[in-house]
């Protein structure tokens, strides 16, 4: 029984990776093993003594040790949740119903993302399922229901007019401001002397490590790769998946691809979004995910790199989908598929959104530049006025449009 409802870095994989081990986490990781064996051996009142001890034990501890080993002063929604199943499997119903509330209540407030399908269909939670507060909790929690069933009953693309003269572009690499990236950071031996696709991997790879993805981090004001790794390095800190993705785009110009940082948005905005790249591979003649976050990339059951609408078009149809065997979060925890697409990515691919302008420093702030996005809509969706879209942003429904080559598009030499 494993169960996964959120992108967090698990307490015990975090512990072992440090030498000196302090007693209170030499304690959790005996009673790590002592779980192992009494969930193995099916012993639920065992279990449920385990995990008590467990989290009375870490919650002990200052918040700064918490945070350090937890991401956070709590336990993860992972935990309170098997948490939850063996007071079930235990015949503790009372305590089963009270923590299922607590991890109920922690989805809530924090907008946290669980698969109520799986919930639905999780035996072990069969003691308390017809109970009234379990049923109350269900209720609350189908909001952040199957993102992949909302995907799926999304309407479909409709390709028609489109405003004269609306394109997407692209800075040429010889734009000074990319040839003194490239030169800064060495980029041609950081692709290497592979093919394509081998370069586009060296790169998102690069990128990934350079500094570390901090969901929670402030924006610089300068938002470009060279200004971000020198501030990320002065302060040891790290950035969002938006400036890994604008970093990546960048790096990916100055090398003469054609890329775009996109931005994958939610139905409605539980949780987050999320920000990715998007690179076009002259080999395979399309666009491909990239994700520097996660060092991920998508592909199909023959191993082909797959686009972002190629995904998203498999998650609707329930097509095979691989992710690489390396992708993972600032290489400390793996990312799996289960999560990253057909949960995490499953609720943010409902709407996408680029710059209708792919350059260096796209977002930092400059007196007179003009600032556009596209956002790519269900047709049903362009005249909402419930979504996640501002109105600001330009909407379009063609899909064939909005991924065509950028090979038929303008290319911009001088920056606007």
């Amino acid at each position: 029984m494993k169960k996964f409802f959120m992108l967090a870095i698990a307490l015990m994989a975090s512990i072992s990776i440090y030498a000196q081990t302090p007693e209170w986490q030499q304690q959790l990781e005996q009673l790590d093993k002592e779980f192992n064996e009494l969930r193995e051996q099916r012993q639920w009142k065992g279990v449920v003594a385990n995990r008590k001890q467990y989290r009375k034990i870490f919650m002990a501890q200052p918040d700064s040790a918490r945070m350090k080993f937890s991401q956070g002063t709590d336990l993860n929604l992972n935990f309170y949740y098997n948490y939850t199943c063996y007071l079930s499997l235990a015949g503790d119903k009372k305590e089963a119903l009270s923590t299922f509330e607590y991890f109920t209540n922690r989805v809530t407030k924090e907008l946290d993302l669980i698969d109520v399908l799986s919930i639905n269909n999780d035996s072990d939670l069969d003691a308390i399922r017809e109970e009234p507060r379990f049923k109350a909790c269900m209720e609350r929690l189908e909001k952040w229901g199957d993102y992949k069933q909302k995907l799926k009953n999304a309407k479909g693309y409709h390709r028609g007019t489109l405003p004269e003269g609306m394109r997407f572009s692209y800075m040429s690499p010889n734009h000074p401001d990319l040839v003194r990236l490239r030169e800064k950071f060495n980029l041609d031996s950081v692709a290497g002397a592979g093919n394509e696709i081998s370069k586009i991997k060296n790169l998102l790879h690069w990128v990934h490590n350079i500094v570390p993805h901090d969901g929670g981090s402030f924006n610089p004001e300068v938002k470009n790769t060279i200004a971000m790794i020198e501030l990320c390095q002065k302060e040891n800190r790290g950035v969002n998946c938006r400036m890994l993705a604008q970093m990546l785009t960048e790096v990916y110009l100055a090398m003469g691809f054609k890329a775009r940082f996109v931005t994958c948005m939610p139905r409605d905005h539980v949780s987050d979004c999320h920000v990715i790249t998007t690179v076009y591979s002259n080999t395979l003649n399309k666009w491909l995910w990239v994700d520097p976050t996660f060092e991920a990339y998508v592909m199909d059951e023959n191993g082909v790199m797959l686009s972002i609408a190629e995904v998203r078009e498999r998650l609707r149809n329930d097509q095979p989908l691989q992710l690489n065997e390396n992708a993972n979060w600032n290489n400390r925890q793996k990312t799996y598929k289960e999560y990253y697409l057909d949960r995490y990515m499953a609720k943010n691919l409902y709407y996408l959104i680029c710059m209708d302008y792919a350059r260096f420093d796209a977002e930092t702030v400059k007196e007179g530049r003009i600032y556009r996005y596209i956002a790519l809509m269900p047709y049903d969706e362009i005249n909402s006025q419930t979504n996640s879209i501002g109105w600001s942003i330009l909407r379009v429904s063609d899909d064939e449009w909005f991924w065509q080559s950028p090979y038929l598009t303008k290319l911009i030499i001088e920056g606007r």
